[in-house]
């Protein structure tokens, strides 16, 4: 097939790649028949990161924006989609403020203007056109690049680095385009504060890739969407209710947007329907907070409505009012390395650590202020 019949919905991309390359029809249901997958908290706390650290290298020239205005900027530009709860939210956000003050202070001394931040990259490979964005590419000093994608994950594994077609379709890009070679590859893990740096990738992984992305777009382009069911990521896909190996083959298909007018009613309805949401979530939250209220003053742990019945769950959370203090008794103490940042499940680890002494425990707690927290759970009758 060549480059001429290709039939692509969009410009290939890795993530459309690997999204294919896992199962091609959750490829169809994304990108063919258009239906978004539900938001993912893991995704919105990486974007939101993403979008701070652009900030940060993106002054036209020195100095570096300071920390107060990158942690201004990260909470200004939040994303709340697709957290279970309001705790969940607000741990991650805690989180979030840890990372990017941790990794300030490393790299605010040495602060320098990337070449590019959020290169956003186009080009054709073997005549399919590709897409991407890559998160910083620095010029060094003798005319060569380094690419650098920051990861908000889990910890990455040891062999990933060598091989991982994200950055080899980087350099790809980058030489392609910007008409430079790339000498330096890397994968920054931001929770450790880990640079995880590969040399350039020589020939044989570039042509395995073009391999991959030219045999991809032809395979999408004859149509071809077979379901590769497996029961570990089947049970966690969105589109598990619309897939065939788990419904009737007669189901209808889902519809795709047929015209523009449709276009426009289904944006109208969405927008009103978020209107709607965003008021909705607020008074729910005033309610639950009212709840919670009654449920403390009169003792309640379970209390029941006509429709639904509500459990009151307590918790607990620690703060920090003297962060500097509290990193700097880490550090002498020998834990910075098993905490990295004033965090409050790490430290619960510590105080339920036998093995640490009583007396450093104590110092511990001291520095710390456990603050009682209430979840509301509400389920049907």
């Amino acid at each position: 097939m060549g480059p001429k019949s290709l039939n692509l919905p969009r410009p290939l991309s890795h993530s459309s790649i690997s999204l294919y390359a896992e199962c091609p029809q959750k490829y169809k249901f994304r990108y063919i028949d258009r239906i978004p997958e539900k938001p993912k908290h893991y995704f919105s706390f990486g974007s939101s990161v993403h979008t701070a650290l652009e900030y940060f290298y993106g002054a036209k020239e020195p100095p570096a924006p300071t920390l107060e205005q990158v942690l201004a900027y990260y909470k200004e530009h939040w994303i709340s989609a697709g957290y279970k709860s309001q705790t969940q939210e607000e741990q991650y956000r805690e989180n979030g403020e840890e990372i990017l003050t941790l990794f300030y202070r490393k790299h605010a001394p040495e602060y320098h203007i990337p070449l590019f931040v959020e290169y956003n990259f186009n080009m054709e490979v073997g005549g399919v056109p590709v897409t991407g964005k890559v998160d910083r590419v620095d010029r060094l000093p003798d005319g060569r690049f380094s690419v650098v994608d920051y990861k908000t994950g889990k910890a990455l594994a040891k062999d990933r680095i060598a091989t991982d077609e994200q950055l080899t379709m980087y350099q790809l890009a980058c030489e392609k385009l910007l008409g430079a070679e790339v000498c330096r590859l890397s994968f920054y893990h931001l929770p450790s504060l880990t640079e995880h740096v590969a040399e350039r990738r020589g020939t044989n992984l570039i042509k395995k890739l073009e391999g991959k992305i030219v045999s991809t777009a032809e395979a999408i382009s004859r149509g071809e969407f077979s379901p590769t069911p497996e029961e570990k990521k089947c049970f966690w896909c969105d589109y598990k209710p619309l897939c065939p190996v788990y419904k009737a083959q007669d189901a209808p298909p889902p519809a795709a947007f047929a015209s523009e007018e449709d276009v426009s009613a289904l944006i109208d309805r969405y927008g009103d329907i978020c209107a709607q949401s965003k008021a909705l979530d607020e008074e729910a939250r005033s309610l639950k907070d009212e709840i919670i209220a009654l449920f403390e003053k009169k003792g309640y742990v379970r209390a029941f409505g006509r429709k639904y019945e509500a459990i009151r769950a307590a918790g607990e959370r620690w703060e920090f009012p003297d962060k500097k203090k509290f990193l700097e008794f880490l550090k002498d103490e020998g834990l910075y390395e098993r905490v990295l940042a004033p965090s409050g499940p790490k430290v619960r680890e510590l105080l339920d650590d036998a093995g640490l002494d009583s007396a450093v425990k104590k110092k511990l707690a001291a520095l710390a202020e456990k603050v009682e927290t209430s979840e509301l759970k509400v389920q049907p009758l």
